[in-house]
């Protein structure tokens, strides 16, 4: 899954539910208000896993697309000694 994918399925949820989005976002403004340095460290740390979750999921890719390529590889090799 890469980025575009994200913000699409992003895009479509704030289509399908603006009201739900908006309630959600009034409410984490009123306690960034009322707290606002746990509120930052907290969304520190949002930002971290996501970049975290991101990383993890590109590194997926690159592990199922090389063994793909050894499997291809090894079956052209079998062909070739064949």
């Amino acid at each position: 899954m890469n980025l575009e994918n994200l913000l699409n399925n992003a895009h479509s949820i704030f289509n399908q539910y603006p009201i739900v989005l908006a309630v959600i976002a009034i409410v984490l403004l009123l306690i960034a208000y009322k707290n606002p340095k746990e509120s930052f460290k907290f969304a520190l740390f949002l930002l971290f896993i996501a970049v975290l979750f991101y990383a993890i999921s590109l590194f997926g890719e690159a592990l199922s697309t090389g063994s793909k390529n050894k499997d291809q590889m090894i079956y052209k090799t079998k062909k070739l000694v064949d």
